[in-house]
C-alpha cells in the first residue's frame, strides 16, 4: 500500500462514533470486515460488509478501488 495509514485505521478513525454507538457489534472495529488475508476487496467478509450502512460501504469501496492504492483522506 502506498499510504502510511491502512484501511482499517482510516475507517476506525473516520467512523469512531458509529463504532461507539450502532457499530458495537464490530467488536474489533473495522478489522472484522476483512479476513486474516488482508485489506483487499477479495478478502471482504461479504455478509459483515453488507450489514454496514450504505455510506460506510461506499467509502470502503472507494478505499479499496484503484488496486489498493489509497488517496489521502485526511
Amino acid at each position: 500500500m502506498k499510504n502510511s495509514k491502512n484501511i482499517i485505521e482510516i475507517l476506525d478513525n473516520r467512523y469512531s462514533a458509529y463504532l461507539e454507538d450502532e457499530g458495537k457489534w464490530l467488536n474489533e472495529g473495522f478489522k472484522g470486515i476483512f479476513t486474516e488475508k488482508g485489506e483487499q476487496k477479495e478478502n471482504l467478509k461479504t455478509p459483515v460488509y453488507l450489514m454496514l450502512p450504505k455510506e460506510i460501504r461506499v467509502y470502503v469501496d472507494q478505499l479499496l478501488s484503484d488496486e489498493g492504492r489509497l488517496k489521502s483522506t485526511m
